[in-house]
């Protein structure tokens, strides 16, 4: 009798790690396909930031230039976060 308790015990522990492992693979899946979705975000931002100022025109620009100047410190830093 204390084998057949044991192992029904035994058993539905198995079954409920079984499904909290599940869950938890699912929730995995789905944060990496949303970070893979903002790093390619990030580089797009990245490359359409470097195609604005190719010539240096913001950049060197007084007024202009200082707001371009932290813009480009947010992307370095979003850049960091990016997959590579």
């Amino acid at each position: 009798m204390g084998w057949t308790i044991s192992t029904i015990i035994l058993s539905m522990t198995i079954t409920a790690m079984g499904f909290a492992l599940i869950n938890l693979i699912k929730k995995n899946e789905r944060l990496e396909d949303f970070i893979s979705k903002q790093s390619e975000a990030v580089n797009a931002c990245d490359v359409r930031l470097k195609q604005i100022d190719n010539r240096g025109i913001f950049y060197s620009d007084d007024e202009i230039g200082w707001f371009f100047k932290e813009v480009q410190k947010i992307q370095e830093a979003l850049n960091e976060f990016t997959l590579n």
